[in-house]
């Protein structure tokens, strides 16, 4: 290789050493320059994300408290909201050490550590929101529970992250300002504690009737188990609800060292015992009304905005319907140890709230039974399954067998045994669905309800009006509900039916102003409208309604001067009982029981407690002085009145009829009428459609039970009874007779000599 060569070689591996190096300095080079631009680009970042964070100085208490006015419908006064309610402060010295202990066990156990926000409780609640994909757990601590309570109240209907993100930021700059002391004093005398009562003072008098410096542990316990939860745990209405969660508040306070072993056993195994204060409490016009409007407000504009912005508050209420509805109850039910009672009134063509009554007094009990209350309806869901029949093109002519027990196989539940109010017994075989609802006959509508099914009927009364959820199983049908309903929506979803099928939600208030004369919300009724029936279908069940009270249970409740429509209904054990009914322009639901749930009602005044007497009186002396002023006018037969209907046609004679429980669903077809022009007459029932009741007594009981099976009978009792004539293990008397036609689903009942 020539020495040039060499020479350009050497040249050519230095200038590619160079480039590789040159390569390497400019790669860190430009990773340094990005490192430091994401820094910067960071710093920049989180130094806008600080200068944006809210400022504790930005936010403010309400400096001068405003006083709130509630108005009626005619613009009359009828209540104040002067500061907040139920409110007295005390030092942190006044407060008992253990109340103290109990509320940071149960709500905050890190409050000594943190600065304002619990960094394990944020990560925490982080991975379970993460998880949900949404906000399903807060990590707020005591301090931001201040904040969002007094610094803005206006915010805490929804959580989101941008409001905890204010939170911790004000929380911090709080305890920057204040001690732990001073934060727990300001907290104890702002939370609310249900009942009506804000601040540890308040609370201690509401429910123990003493000062909060002499609750002892279990009392102290008590009240923090409020927190958070209000009214949902309140000692007058839940007691066992309340104990459970006093008792975890104690077993939180054992476990982080607050109170020893001996003093959780023995505060574990005391009663609540609740006294309420004596002091007089200011008469208050409609106070359930009044108190389920404020509660609207504080869920949508916070409490401290309610009771101290200064808001004109108008309302659908008509004083002179609240006087009636507050007479009528005190009319029927005078003696001060009759069971309670509640009504509720609205106008069906807007949903407007026109009368409320939730109890007895509410000074002695804030909880409203007209609203807040869940009990069972009993019969009153009759009318659910009537018209969701009459929407299925299921003929009210058509027939069942009104006499039980009968018992239905349910998949994946226990059988459902159905039996007459009062055991009942008619006699005879087939009974109309019509009259079964004007004599509210159980057993009829029990195998109505087998035929149409319950998934639509739930469906149709939730789209009625009934919020609450129901699990639909047949029993719902005629009232047996997993959790119960409110007379607000019972009022409401009947209030649909006279409406023509068009739902109108509960409305209470009309229009609230503020203090600078700014309207901040005002109801024009758009979008509140939802047809849900079809109108002719709900005038036929207004027809057979109007029955109820003409000729059947709701007799007690007719109105001499205006066409009226209502159903009665009545638990077991005559533990709830209701009437609710309607004229063209104004419906009213009236609950009458105890306010302790499950406690049975004795006859007053040698009348027997049910649907169709009290609460059907109730209904009529509120109604009779309510509808005064009001036109008298009939219900209203819809321009659109073609109905469909299940038909069959008889084979015989060719003739379109009502198709009987027994015709198979190939020969069954729907078929459009003009209402009035449907057939009304029922096929024929095939005799051997029914087994005859063969005899089965004076016989050994394995023979009764093979000749039983054998005829198609599953449901058969034996009941033990002592009778000599006949040996021992011998059957001696039977229900259903022999000789009768029964059918199947009846229940057999057969007495053997043991």
């Amino acid at each position: 290789m020539s020495t040039l060569r060499k020479k350009h070689k050497k040249k050519n591996i230095s200038r590619v050493i160079i480039a590789i190096i040159s390569v390497i300095i400019a790669t860190q080079l430009l990773f340094l320059f990005s490192i430091a631009g994401f820094i910067v680009y960071t710093f920049q970042i989180v130094q806008s994300f600080i200068d944006d964070l809210p400022k504790l100085e930005d936010y403010s208490l309400s400096e001068t408290a405003l006083t709130s006015k509630i108005y009626d419908s005619e613009g009359n006064l009828i209540a104040t909201f002067h500061g907040v309610e139920n409110r007295e402060l005390v030092s942190y010295e006044q407060i008992p050490r253990n109340l103290i202990d109990a509320v940071i066990a149960i709500e905050d156990e890190r409050f000594y550590q943190h600065k304002g926000f619990d960094i394990e409780g944020i990560i925490r609640s982080a991975i379970i929101n993460l998880a949900a994909g949404g906000i399903e757990q807060g990590a707020t601590t005591i301090t931001q529970g201040y904040v969002k309570n007094v610094y803005m109240p206006e915010e805490i209907t929804e959580i989101t992250f941008e409001r905890k993100i204010k939170e911790v930021a004000l929380a911090y700059q709080l305890e920057k300002i204040y001690s732990k002391e001073e934060i727990l004093e300001m907290y104890l005398n702002t939370v609310y504690f249900g009942e009506g009562a804000y601040g540890v003072q308040a609370a201690a008098k509401e429910y123990f009737n003493k000062d909060v410096g002499y609750l002892e542990l279990p009392e102290c316990a008590m009240l923090a188990g409020l927190l958070k939860s209000g009214d949902q745990y309140t000692p007058y209405m839940y007691y066992k609800e309340a104990l459970e969660r006093r008792n975890t508040v104690l077993y939180k306070m054992f476990e982080l060292g607050y109170i020893s072993q001996d003093e959780y056993n023995d505060s574990i195994d005391t009663p609540i015992i609740t006294q309420k204060p004596r002091e007089e409490t200011e008469d208050i016009f409609a106070p359930y009304f009044v108190e389920y409007v404020k509660q609207e407000l504080i869920g949508k504009y916070g409490v401290e905005r309610v009771f101290k912005g200064g808001f004109e508050i108008y309302t659908t209420l008509d004083s002179e319907m609240q006087i009636a509805a507050e007479n009528a109850i005190t009319e029927v039910l005078p003696d001060p140890e009759d069971p309670d009672a509640a009504i509720v009134a609205m106008d069906p063509t807007n949903g407007f709230i026109k009368a409320m009554v939730g109890g007895k007094d509410f000074t002695e009990m804030k909880f409203n039974l007209a609203t807040q209350s869940k009990r069972q309806p009993g019969s009153t869901f009759k009318v659910f399954a009537l018209i969701s029949a009459l929407e299925q093109g299921v003929s009210p002519y058509m027939t069942f067998n009104p006499n039980g027990d009968v018992i239905f196989n349910i998949e994946s539940s226990e059988p459902w045994e159905v039996g007459n109010y009062n055991n009942e017994k008619y006699e005879i075989n087939e009974m109309t669905v019509l009259e079964a609802t004007v004599k509210s006959v159980n057993v009829v509508y029990s195998q109505l309800i087998m035929r149409i099914g319950a998934y639509g009927m739930a469906k149709l009364a939730n789209d009625m009006g009934i919020q609450t959820y129901m699990d639909p199983y047949p029993a719902m049908g005629l009232g047996g509900l997993t959790t119960g309903v409110s007379p607000l929506e019972v009022c409401t979803a009947f209030s649909t039916i006279a409406n023509y099928g068009v739902r109108n939600d509960p409305v209470a208030i009309l229009k609230v102003i503020d203090n600078d004369g700014d309207i901040i919300e005002e109801h024009n009724g758009a979008g509140n409208q939802q047809p849900v029936i079809t109108p002719i279908n709900a005038y036929r069940a207004i027809e057979i309604m109007q029955q109820v009270m003409q000729r059947g249970t709701g007799t007690r409740a007719r109105l001499e001067d205006r066409p009226c429509a209502g159903k009665t209904g009545t638990t077991d054990e005559a533990e709830n009982a209701w009437f609710t009914g309607f004229t063209t322009n104004l419906a009213a639901s009236v609950w009458m029981g105890y306010h302790q749930s499950n406690v049975k009602m004795e006859a007053i005044d040698g009348l027997r407690v049910q649907g169709g007497a009290q609460p059907a009186m109730i209904w009529k002396a509120f109604m009779t002085e309510a509808t005064k002023e009001l036109p008298a006018e009939n219900f209203v037969r819809p321009q659109g009145d073609m109905i469909k209907v299940q038909v069959a046609i008889n084979p015989e004679t060719g003739e379109i009829m009502i198709p009987n429980r027994f015709t198979p669903l190939d020969q069954i077809i729907i078929k459009e009428f003009r209402y009035g022009q449907e057939p009304t007459v029922q096929m024929p029932i095939p005799e051997d459609a029914i087994p005859i009741m063969p005899k089965v007594a004076l016989m050994p009981i394995n023979e009764a039970n093979h000749i039983l099976i054998e005829s198609g009978y599953a449901n058969i009792l034996y009941e033990d009874e002592v009778y000599t004539e006949v040996p021992s293990g011998h059957t001696h008397r039977q229900d259903p007779m022999w000789g009768q036609p029964v059918e199947t689903i009846r229940k057999i009942t057969i007495w053997v000599n043991p």
